[in-house]
C-alpha cells in the first residue's frame, strides 16, 4: 500500500493495526439569519422570500424608496401598530398573500384575498372569495360584495387589521376683513370647545370586560377592541402568559357584540365552549369569556 495517500478506516500493516480518521475542518459553521433589505425582518437562511413583506432576499432593493412614495395621494392602509403602510393607487389594489399590491404574509390571508378599489369618488373594499373573510369596522362583507371605506375605517383581512386613511384635502382659506376675522376667531374657539365636548360625550364605554376575581376591568368601546398580551398592539392588554401577543378582537357595532379569536395559541372560549379561530362569534351580556387562562364576564352598560 502507498502510505503517502490518505486513507479512511482500518489499515492492516505488518507491525500493528492503525486507526486513521478523516480530516475535520477546524472552522465552526453557523447558519445566520438574513435581514430583509426592505423591512429589516430577520429571516431563516432557508427562506427565499421575506416572511414579512415578501421581498426576494437575493435581489437588491432597487427603486423601493421611489415606489413607497406615490406621485399622488390616493389614500393608504396602515397597520394597527403603525409599522407598515400601503400607499393606494387608482383602480384595483389587490390584497393577498402572493403577488399583491397589499402583500400580507399571514396564514389567515388567501393568495387572492380582496381588493381595494379607488376612484375619484372614494374607496371601496371587495372580498374576492377569501377563506377567512373580510370585515369593515366589525361587519363581515360577503364574497364579491363591495363596501365603501370611510376615513379611519378598520379593515380586517383574515386576522390582519389595517386602518384606512383617506387622501388629504386642503380647502382654500376664506377671505374676510379685519372685523370679520375677529368675529370668526371667536366663533371658531367657541365651536372647538363644543366639538371637544361632543367627542367626549360620544365615546362612552358600551360595556366592561371584568375578570372573575375583579382585579381587571376593561372598558369596551364602539368598534374594534383588540385584546392580547402586547401593549403596543392591543387596546386591552392582559398579563396572562397563556394569552397570545395578539389574541382576539371584541367588536361592538349596531348594538351587537362579536368576539373573534385571531389565531391565538391557547384559544378563546365563550361560556366554556371554545370558539373557532377567525370566525366572529356573537356574545351577550353576562357571557363568560376565557382568554388564555383568565376568565372574564361581559357586562353591558
Amino acid at each position: 500500500m502507498d502510505m503517502d495517500k490518505t486513507a479512511i478506516g482500518v489499515i492492516e500493516t505488518g507491525e500493528s493495526t492503525q486507526m486513521i480518521t478523516a480530516p475535520v475542518s477546524e472552522a465552526t459553521q453557523m447558519a445566520m439569519n438574513v435581514d430583509c433589505p426592505v423591512c429589516r425582518t430577520p429571516n431563516p437562511p432557508s427562506e427565499t422570500y421575506c416572511i414579512d413583506c415578501g421581498f426576494l432576499l437575493a435581489s437588491e432593493p432597487t427603486g423601493v424608496s421611489v415606489e413607497l412614495e406615490p406621485v399622488a395621494d390616493h389614500g393608504k392602509l396602515i397597520a394597527a401598530d403603525g409599522s407598515r403602510e400601503f400607499a393606494l393607487h387608482l383602480g384595483d389594489n389587490t390584497v393577498g398573500r402572493e403577488n399583491a399590491d397589499v402583500l400580507l404574509s399571514h396564514n389567515t390571508i388567501s393568495r387572492s384575498h380582496a381588493a381595494v378599489i379607488v376612484d375619484a369618488d372614494g374607496a371601496w373594499v371587495e372580498d374576492r372569495g377569501s377563506t377567512n373573510g373580510t370585515l369593515i369596522d366589525g361587519q363581515k362583507i360577503a364574497a364579491d360584495e363591495k363596501a365603501e371605506l370611510k376615513d379611519g375605517s378598520e379593515v380586517m383581512f383574515g386576522s390582519f387589521v389595517l386602518k384606512y386613511q383617506a387622501p388629504a384635502t386642503q380647502e382654500p382659506p376664506a377671505e374676510f376683513d379685519d372685523a370679520q376675522e375677529t368675529d370668526q376667531e371667536e366663533v371658531v374657539i367657541s365651536d372647538s370647545v363644543e366639538v371637544e365636548e361632543e367627542i367626549d360625550d360620544a365615546q362612552p364605554a358600551v360595556a366592561e370586560l371584568v375578570s372573575q376575581d375583579g382585579v381587571f376591568r376593561f372598558d369596551i368601546h364602539d368598534g374594534v377592541n383588540a385584546i392580547g398580551r402586547r401593549e403596543a398592539d392591543n387596546d386591552i392588554t392582559i398579563p396572562d402568559p397563556y394569552c397570545s401577543g395578539r389574541h382576539a378582537d371584541l367588536v361592538h357595532s349596531d348594538g351587537t357584540f362579536t368576539l373573534t379569536d385571531v389565531g391565538s395559541s391557547n384559544g378563546t372560549a365563550v361560556n366554556g365552549a371554545r370558539v373557532e379561530p377567525n370566525v366572529p362569534h356573537i356574545v351577550r351580556d353576562a357571557d363568560e369569556i376565557t382568554i388564555g387562562q383568565t376568565l372574564f364576564r361581559l357586562e353591558v352598560a
